[in-house]
């Protein structure tokens, strides 16, 4: 009886995590709602490109502070309160946003949903490490995985679907799906009582806990290898969008939407594995290692050769899975840091993450529209004459893209100074 008992509050504890998980994937989901929709919002509001700029810039902007600023705040607000309430903040976003007549308007409603939903992640992290420990890197990785699928999936169904008459009822939808998860997330998503014991236990403060992280080198191997991977994952998957593969590769729009997604794929390939290869060697050095080098090495073939398209889907898909390593560094904070730094650790590594990702797609953006040229690429190319020389427009891909080569590699060589305490 008591073994039965256990076993079902075990199985109890996996709703929590799988409410957040909905909560995070609501937000990766939201925002391939905006770039696929960007369109129809356009001519719905009456928007020029600066103001449609305006809108994602902003989104962008509140995503970062509500990571650091919210995201920092788990435990020392219940996650039952704080999500749920952040929860309700992105419903608000979404009606105003899907109700706005106006650019004001539909910029108030961007910034509350990405306000909102920022700290959905952090939230996956804090409640993974709270509940089931003993799974994190298997069940942070299994999270990443599941959030990108849901992207990957509405990605692909807006390419095989005629397109959306008003992106009014999505938004609609969506602020009553949130308000659905947000008392989700308040009935369910309880404490646990051994945390709850602990309460009364003094909290570092915050000074403490940045010179915690701060003077810690995995700390730093953490945020660089995360910033360096994750970066370049948003970096390339934003840039290597639609239009670009049509104007630099003549590729269909069609052949365009399913070569933009199989790097999406090959991430939720990636998360699954890395994941069940960390927890099955109770070791996250080596899948970090490996998987970030896997990511170098498809890198410097896509900077190289000028692939076909049916080869440049495989080049992309390996791409993605290299870049999913970047989950493992989480199980580094939470092996290689004291528990009460994990939380501030957390939502500074996301937010470095982020904002790096957003710098480098703008200084890959502007060095392929000034057609800015580091040379490296062409000094190595000069000495591998066996290589089939690509057009102008490659040779401009090439010259703004290898600066998420040396990003890459940055990050793979951060995964060096990963160790583990005997």
């Amino acid at each position: 009886m008591h073994r039965a008992g256990a076993k079902l509050v075990g199985k109890q504890r996996y709703l929590p995590w799988s409410i957040a998980v909905l909560l995070f994937s609501s937000s990766i989901v939201l925002s391939v709602f905006f770039a696929l929709l960007s369109p129809n919002i356009v001519t719905q509001l009456e928007l020029d490109h600066s103001e449609i700029g305006i809108l994602g810039g902003s989104s962008f902007i509140a995503y970062s502070l509500g990571q650091l600023l919210l995201g920092s705040k788990l435990g020392a607000f219940s996650p039952k309160i704080l999500l749920s309430l952040t929860a309700l903040l992105a419903s608000c976003g979404c009606i105003i946003f899907a109700s706005s007549s106006n650019f004001l308007w539909a910029l108030v409603g961007q910034i509350l949903t990405a306000f909102g939903l920022s700290c959905s992640f952090i939230g996956v992290i804090y409640i993974i490490e709270r509940d089931l420990p003993d799974h994190f890197s298997l069940l942070s990785a299994l999270s990443q995985g599941l959030a990108n699928f849901s992207a990957a999936f509405l990605s692909i169904l807006f390419g095989l679907t005629a397109s959306i008459t008003s992106f009014r009822d999505l938004y609609y939808f969506a602020g009553a799906f949130l308000i659905t998860l947000a008392t989700a997330i308040y009935l369910f998503v309880g404490s646990n009582p051994k945390i709850s014991n602990e309460k009364n236990a003094p909290a570092l403060p915050l000074i403490t806990q940045l010179r915690v992280c701060f003077t810690s080198l995995q700390f730093w191997a953490a945020l660089i290898f995360y910033a360096c991977l994750y970066g370049s994952m948003l970096a390339y998957s934003d840039l290597w969008n639609v239009q670009f593969q049509v104007d630099f590769f003549d590729e269909t729009a069609q052949q365009g939407t399913f070569s933009n997604t199989m790097t999406l794929i090959g991430v939720i390939f990636g998360s699954l594995t890395v994941g069940v290869w960390a927890q099955h060697r109770n070791d996250y050095i080596v899948p970090a290692r490996t998987y970030s080098l896997i990511a170098l090495a498809i890198t410097l073939i896509l900077l190289l050769i000028n692939l076909s398209i049916s080869w440049s889907l495989g080049a992309n898909f390996i791409l993605g899975v290299g870049l999913s390593g970047s989950i493992l560094a989480f199980s580094v904070i939470q092996a290689q840091l004291p528990k009460s730094t994990h939380t501030l650790a957390t939502a500074l590594v996301v937010t470095a993450g982020f904002i790096f990702g957003g710098l480098l797609q703008a200084l890959v953006g502007l060095s392929l529209e000034a057609n800015q040229q580091l040379g490296l690429i062409d000094r190595i190319t000069e000495h591998l004459n066996f290589l089939p020389k690509g057009g102008t427009k490659f040779l401009d891909y090439q010259s703004a893209f290898q600066l998420v080569g040396i990003v890459i590699c940055i990050g793979f060589f951060s995964s060096l100074f990963f160790y583990k305490e005997k």
